[in-house]
């Protein structure tokens, strides 16, 4: 649902949503160290939840001036808890089933607030230009279902305070940092002379020019996946190749 406005110098737009997908599935294939083999990891069960409010104004400051901005704040979170069946790789052979304890853990791998501003210049001599600015947060890493069941954590004794750090350390989820980016857009036109209309409609000449980035953040991480592989004996997963983000 939401709300819209049309004015001569202000158009606003707000909207709330709120989505639930269920009984979703997925299949993992991997090497399980546990098993010791290639094993498809077949999950079942996966209920999501997208909620949240978004809000776009442009605001007429002069004839040639304008400000756009932008606003999207949600929450979206696993609801359920998944339910896995293991099995050999190219097998029928079924070597475990598994809850995986997944509930109230972040939907990955996209920003779940993201802001947006800038200022558009139209000139009266044919050209224009705009500066954004952008800052997008709430981003999560991809969590292993290995590592929320209870065979990850069974032999961490509770009664040891370390063993707190360990079990946080298994099941926390991991966040990026927020991250900020500039963006350029600009362009010039000009009419062209009567020859060259087409059909005898005017023809422009066109240029634009645009830049994402423009101040050059290399340290944006945009998505990603925990490694599937973990030592269930050590209570580990740093034994292997780091996790793996893309940039």
């Amino acid at each position: 649902m939401g709300y819209k406005l049309n004015a001569p110098a202000l158009r606003l737009g707000i909207t709330g949503y709120y989505t639930k997908f269920r009984n979703g599935v997925d299949v993992l294939t991997f090497y399980h160290d546990q098993y010791q083999n290639f094993v498809n990891y077949a999950l079942s069960g996966i209920d999501k939840v997208f909620m949240g409010g978004e809000i776009g104004v442009k605001v007429k400051l002069d004839p040639a001036l304008s400000f756009n901005g932008a606003a999207s704040v949600g929450r979206y979170y696993f609801d359920s808890r998944q339910h896995a069946i293991v099995t050999v790789d190219n097998s029928a052979k079924t070597l475990a089933k598994q809850t995986i304890y997944l509930k109230n853990y972040r939907i990955p791998s996209t920003p779940q607030n993201a802001y947006s501003a800038g200022f558009f210049y139209r000139s009266p001599k044919f050209w224009y230009a705009s500066f954004t600015g952008n800052y997008f947060s709430n981003m999560w890493l991809s969590p292993n279902p290995l590592r929320r069941t209870v065979d990850a954590i069974a032999d961490a004794d509770p009664e040891l305070p370390s063993a707190d750090g360990v079990k946080q350390a298994i099941l926390q989820q991991e966040k990026f940092d927020g991250r900020f980016t500039l963006d350029f857009f600009g362009g010039w036109s000009k009419l062209l002379p009567r020859n060259y209309y087409i059909h005898n409609r005017r023809t422009y000449l066109l240029f634009n020019l645009g830049v994402n980035n423009l101040l050059n953040n290399k340290n944006i991480r945009s998505g990603g996946f925990e490694q599937l592989r973990f030592d269930f004996e050590g209570k580990t997963q740093v034994s292997f190749l780091p996790n793996t983000i893309m940039q």
